[in-house]
């Protein structure tokens, strides 16, 4: 409800929110039945729960604006988010405009002492990508984005092997398709933290890196340098911060040949890691395999 509310409370009123129910089984229909039946610019759609993906490209088709905005359940907009961000992205002639935000814990709504501190700045080219391929740089909840540029890349990735970073997914995608993106250091949401929950799922999102960088690996060659050199960097922050059992690390083995398309060498670590143990196997990969 607080996150329908931010809406409402918008400066700019020509909006329509589109609220998709991915599978609730909590208060959600109710909720969305109460705000539907009191203000007609909101329209709420029903999909069996295919997580984040596939419930915000079923929004973007039901969507009749030119610009789409997203907001999850228990995040917040301020006031004049969409004001300031449509006076932005049309002023900076650019095809998405993100900024930063507060964060907050649980039910602390007003909480300003921390942010995210997004960078004040015009991304584009190929060093926006390289930029972009060391950390997602943009908190989703701040986004306004063209949304012929979101159909141009044929939006959000379903993958069932990316669905805690398909928001990473498809900035990554604009960038390499030639798209240009401005950063403000204007606050203008607030992000919601749970504490038994947040930590976790960023865990699962930094597991998925390695795959968002190999999909799109498949079908942009032209990047196909970067991309490799992003999923070795990846893999070898993975293993200086981690520890692995020799049986967890054969898969492990298997996974990073995949991605580098170096599925004959697996054997031969594989064959380390037995014989040598996991320390000196990742050390090999990395001076090797991930130089």
């Amino acid at each position: 409800q607080e996150a329908i509310n931010s809406v409402i409370a918008q400066t700019y009123t020509d909006w329509e929110l589109i609220i998709v129910d991915d599978g609730s089984t909590d208060a959600t229909s109710s909720i969305i039945a109460n705000n539907s039946n009191q203000e007609g610019r909101i329209k709420s759609f029903y999909q069996e729960n295919g997580k984040q993906g596939k419930a915000r490209n079923l929004g973007i088709t039901k969507a009749s604006g030119s610009y789409i905005a997203f907001l999850d359940a228990d995040d917040l907009w301020l006031p004049e988010k969409l004001e300031i961000q449509l006076q932005e992205i049309k002023e900076e002639n650019v095809d998405l405009v993100f900024s930063d935000s507060y964060i907050f814990n649980n039910d602390n709504v007003f909480d300003r002492s921390r942010k995210m501190n997004t960078l004040n700045q015009i991304f584009r080219g190929e060093e926006a990508l390289k930029h972009f391929l060391d950390g997602n740089r943009i908190p989703t909840l701040t986004v306004l984005v063209k949304k012929e540029r979101i159909k141009f890349v044929n939006g959000f990735t379903e993958k069932k092997e990316i669905p805690l970073a398909e928001d990473y997914h498809l900035w990554l995608k604009m960038l390499i398709s030639g798209f240009v993106f401005y950063g403000s250091g204007k606050i203008l949401a607030s992000y919601r933290v749970h504490g038994e929950s947040s930590t976790s799922q960023d865990k699962l999102a930094n597991k998925q890196l390695p795959e968002v960088f190999f999909d799109l690996l498949q079908n942009n060659s032209e990047a196909k340098p970067i991309l490799l050199s992003a999923i070795k960097k990846v893999f070898r922050k993975q293993y200086n911060g981690r520890i692995y059992t020799k049986s967890d690390f054969y898969f492990v083995i298997n996974e990073n040949c995949r991605y580098l398309d170096k599925r004959f060498y697996a054997p031969f670590y594989k064959i380390i890691n037995y014989f040598l143990g996991t320390k000196i196997t990742k050390k090999f990969l990395n001076h090797l395999l991930n130089a």
